[in-house]
This record gives structure tokens, sequence and C-alpha cells, in this order.
């Protein structure tokens, strides 16, 4: 018995002995510089351990490596974009997902900003060890206000290319001390987007059918002045949708986010059109570009080639949303190609990997009805 205490007294020094020499390891790393995405070289004296984000983007990065008990408060659409729900209206969505993110915090968590609006005096009695947000103009006022280090991470979510989502990634890994799970992260996403490009990259262009990408969807017709934009509003360069399987007809235009003429979509004439749509169990804009006299001349509505698809935005450009599109895009524009791809396995996984919850691409489907009845028809 004798021998039993002591062999345990040994085997709990040695186990005291390895985390504090971890911790002396840890500390001993600090102060530590890296550089952020807009080459800004940033010093951290101390492990992060209070977190706060200036947009739901930056958030999902954060939870998606591991550090989301350090989120202490976040931009006033965090509650609705990371868990898919109705805005200003957390009883409709994702709801199992909305109670257990972030270890059940989400619906107390601090709202720093909106829209329009930084709070900064709030900000500052939180006292951040860090702040991330997703433009240098941001980081200036941040800094000049509240005084503790601010990253900017940036990188669009449907940008597939190193300089878009992968790069925030992986510098937010650097900021967190968690670059292995940055690197793994980012070889989840790189291999999604492989496993659909494996197959579309061996199409011959010429066979690639022509696609409008309507990205802030029809809801209020063909342009709605109040927000400037609509069914005529898209995307020069949407990586998801050319990954799928598709030639944007809008990509001979230099830019982002666009707005065009009624004329020129009817002209480019695509073989398929999508619009984003993020109005659960509502078809609106969909039935009005169907049902349309001026675009009754275009291959797309000729055919029956109009679709839905995931809204490509929420206060920024969620990569597990565009992923989504990617695939569900690449499954419609060529359904034998892609016929053994599990939606909504692949959905699950993609929002288990950002968010740490399982089946949430489930509960999307279900909340937003059109993905259900579009699942339940390839049965």
């Amino acid at each position: 018995m004798n021998k039993c205490n002591a062999i345990g007294k040994l085997l709990l020094i040695a186990f005291l002995c390895s985390v504090i020499s971890s911790s002396f390891i840890a500390a001993a790393s600090y102060p530590k510089t890296f550089t952020d995405t807009q080459g800004r070289e940033i010093t951290l004296d101390k492990p992060v351990e209070r977190i706060i984000t200036r947009s739901p983007d930056e958030a999902r990065i954060i939870i998606a490596l591991g550090a989301g008990d350090k989120l202490i408060a976040g931009e006033q659409a965090t509650k609705s974009c990371l868990c898919p729900m109705t805005f200003d209206n957390t009883t409709e969505g994702c709801k199992d997902c909305y109670k257990t993110i972030i270890d059940g915090r989400m619906p107390d968590l601090p709202e720093i900003s909106t829209r329009y609006d930084i709070y900064y005096e709030k900000i500052a009695a939180l006292k951040p060890d860090i702040i991330f947000c997703g433009s240098l103009k941001d980081a200036e006022a941040f800094e000049d206000k509240i005084g503790c280090p601010v990253v900017v991470l940036g990188g669009s979510g449907w940008d597939f290319d190193k300089g878009g989502c992968l790069t925030s990634i992986k510098v937010a890994g650097e900021a967190l001390d968690c670059e292995d799970k940055a690197d793994e992260l980012i070889d989840f996403i790189q291999g999604k987007i492989d496993m659909v490009k494996s197959v579309t990259d061996k199409i011959p262009e010429d066979k690639k059918p022509k696609v409008y990408f309507a990205s802030r969807g029809a809801t209020n017709a063909f342009y709605d002045p109040k927000e400037g934009r609509d069914f005529t509003r898209t995307e020069p360069s949407y990586d998801p949708l050319v990954a799928a399987g598709g030639r944007n007809v809008a990509a001979e235009i230099n830019g982002s986010t666009v707005n065009v003429a009624l004329e020129q979509i009817i002209a480019w004439n695509p073989d398929y059109i999508f619009i984003s749509n993020s109005a659960a169990g509502n078809n609106t804009g969909l039935d009005f570009i169907k049902n349309s006299p001026e675009l009754q001349s275009i291959n797309a509505i000729k055919n029956g080639n109009v679709y839905n698809c995931f809204y490509p935005h929420c206060r920024g450009q969620p990569p597990d949303r565009n992923l989504l599109n990617m695939m569900y895009m690449a499954k419609l524009l060529h359904p034998d190609e892609f016929k053994d791809l599990d939606l909504e396995k692949e959905g699950n996984e993609i929002f288990k990997a950002f968010l740490g919850v399982d089946n949430v691409f489930t509960e999307y489907a279900d909340y937003l009805v059109w993905p259900r009845e579009y699942l339940d028809s390839l049965k």
C-alpha cells in the first residue's frame, strides 16, 4: 500500500512538473511578433485569453480554431450569422446550434458593434487582450481608441486562393498559438475544394454551362433602390461557381460586387440562374424571376434551370456557406458527375469544422425549406 502511495506521489509530481514546464515554455515564447493580412507587424506580450471580433467572419474563424471559449464579445450579427438564424429573432433558425455553440454563451454574448456603429467605450470596459477585425480602417480606429493589439484578418470566404480566408485562418492561428489547428482547417477546406475540382477540371470549358449568379437574391424584384441591390447585383469573381464547373457570365467585368443592366443579363443568355435566398420558406424572388415576361427569352428560363442557392453573405462572406454553394451548384450543373456527392453529409461536416456543432446543415436545410425540398427530390 505504501509502495503504491509512493508511486502515485511520484506520478503526480511528474505530471505537475510537466504542466509547469509547458507553462514556462509557453510564457518564454512571449513577447512574440507576427504579421497580419495587411502586412502589419503585431506584437503580443502574453498569450491571448480575451478576444473581441468585429464581424461574424472573424468570430467564425476563432471558434473553428478552438478558441471560442475566449470570445468575450462580437458584432451584433454574430448571433444570427454563425448558427443561421432569422436576423434579430433567435427563435427561428438553427436553434440547437445557437444554444450549444461556445458552451451555450451565444444568447448572452455582448454586442460591441452593429452594421453602422462601434461602441468603443463598451469594448474598452471589457478589457480585451486582442481584437480581430476585417479592415485596416477598423484596425486603426481600434488601436487609437482602445489601445490593445488589433489584427486584421480580412479575406473573403468565397476567395479560394491563398489571399482569401485561408490566409486569415493562418494569421489567426499564429495569434492564438494554434498553428497546427489552423493547418488542419486549411487542409479541410482545401480538401473539399479539391474533391469538386478533381471532377470539374476535367470538363472541357465549352461543355460547362453559362451561369448568372444573383448574389443578393431577388426578394425585391430586379432592383431594390433602398439597398441598391437585388437580382441585378452579381459577383464577377465567385470561386465556388467556377470550382463547381460553371462559366460565370459576369467574369468579363472588372472589379467585384457590381450591378448590371437587365438587358445585359438577357444578352448573356445564361443556361442557369442561381438566386441566393436566405428567406426561410419564401420563394418570392425565385418565382418572380421564373415568371418575368422580360426574361422569357433566356435559356435558363426556357429550360427551367432557375434555382435558389445559399446566401453567400452574412455581414461578410462566410466560408462554410460558400463551400456549400460550391457543392450544391456542382450537383445541379453536373448531376451525373456528382450524383454520389452527399450534400447533407458534406454540409454537416463543413459546419462542424467551423462551429464545432453536429448536424447544423440538417437543421439549416429544414429551416430554409428549399434545401430540404431539393434533398428530398434526390431520393
